[in-house]
């Protein structure tokens, strides 16, 4: 088992490492080196989320119906094509439609990595939303690294931006071809734990919650996911223009986010630890984190210093360690061996739906009215859905 948890980190990490390379750049790249405008950088990046949620969607019914390691080869492997034409290849509009294909090729790695990540929970004994907390730190890491990282390597040498990324899904291809034995291993040496196994789908949670119920569930969960990334979004796309009207420098709003990183470090296992041992049912975590993560939006309006940016931020970091790794959780036991990635895919689709609409619907009301009815609004919006999950039948 604890095999089976170090080669999914390490593919985690790999993954978000590239993700971190690339979404920072593809803008200015668009923008600057191949001269079009923003307005297209913009559409491209949304048409980029559209096909990263249909590899998302695909993604899942292929870890379920077709192959688990399958799905993880195609991924892959469209991924690393997509990437080596980037490379070497930095003509318009040539260069977005393999960017489409990367986008849809790593949507198909997102939701198989997710959905073994559920898998491997469901053999675990004891506490198995540890090893979601644990992922989902792992993720914060590799996009930490790698944006950081991209920032030096974009100045010295387009073809190493993406040549880079391409290296680290060979990298992970290789270990999946090694080690993908490990990852699909099922049974436990104990004969219990053999036996729990191979029963955990006689309990098929639509038919212990009830099917009309099961399907409330579901569609709160997934309005959950949709609302708290709409918002979290908006950090990452009209935070900007407020911080820099207030004032502040571009190096200075990076800075929010490189607290945001080191402060997860530090915040994720003490949440792993305290958060976990106060709550039985996953529910009541996401509903708590909903509501800090809806709450330090409130910081936002009467900001005058830069340590209230700081402080909303670090608001928004305990609320998100609550929420970001649980929802995965509860989604694998709102599932059973024959739709987990499926069920996972629900995470990766309605998040990156979130991301896609967020900063344009941020935009249209900030425009419209101000920036603190956009907040406020996003305030309102995660406490609704918060008090929603509270109503979500969770097995025990």
């Amino acid at each position: 088992m604890r095999a089976q948890r170090l080669w999914l980190l390490i593919l985690n990490i790999t993954f978000n490492l590239v993700m971190g390379f690339i979404l920072p750049v593809n803008t200015i790249f668009i923008h600057k080196n191949l001269h079009e405008s923003l307005v297209t950088a913009g559409f491209a990046l949304m048409v980029y989320s559209a096909f990263m949620m249909v590899g998302n969607a695909l993604g899942g019914f292929m870890f379920d119906r077709f192959s688990k390691r399958g799905t993880l080869y195609i991924g892959y492997g469209i991924s690393i094509i997509s990437l080596l034409g980037m490379s070497v290849h930095h003509v318009w509009p040539t260069y977005a439609i393999m960017l489409f294909t990367l986008g849809f090729g790593m949507g198909l790695v997102y939701t198989a990595v997710n959905a073994y990540t559920a898998f491997i929970a469901e053999q675990m004994t004891g506490n198995s939303r540890v090893i979601f907390n644990n992922m989902y730190l792992a993720a914060n890491i590799g996009i930490a690294i790698g944006s950081t990282a991209v920032g030096f390597i974009f100045k010295w040498s387009i073809f190493l931006t993406f040549f880079i990324p391409m290296l680290l899904f060979v990298i992970s291809a290789v270990i999946l071809l090694l080690k993908a034995n490990v990852l699909d291993h099922v049974h436990e040496q104990d004969d219990e734990d053999i036996k729990r196994y191979e029963s955990s789908d006689v309990k098929d949670p639509r038919i212990e919650i009830g099917l009309n119920r099961f399907r409330l569930n579901i569609f709160v969960i997934c309005a959950s996911i949709f609302i708290v990334w709409l918002g979290y979004s908006q950090w990452d796309s009209n935070l900007s223009a407020y911080m820099l009207n207030q004032g502040y420098t571009t190096r200075e709003y990076g800075l929010v986010f490189t607290v945001n990183a080191a402060s997860l470090l530090i915040i994720q296992p003490v949440m792993n630890r305290v958060v976990s041992r106060v709550f039985k049912l996953l529910k009541y975590q996401i509903f708590l984190g909903t509501i800090i993560m809806g709450l330090s939006f409130l910081l936002l309006p009467g900001a005058k210093t830069y340590l209230a940016f700081i402080i909303s931020m670090l608001v928004l970091t305990v609320g998100e360690s609550m929420v970001f790794p649980t929802i995965p959780a509860l989604l694998s036991k709102m599932s059973t061996n024959r739709n987990r990635g499926t069920f996972q895919s629900f995470y990766s689709i309605f998040g990156s739906l979130g991301r896609a609409i967020g900063p344009y619907a941020g935009s249209l009301i900030i425009t419209a009215m101000s920036f603190s009815t956009l907040f406020v609004g996003i305030t309102i919006s995660m406490i609704i859905v918060a008090i929603a999950m509270v109503g979500v039948k969770e097995l025990g």
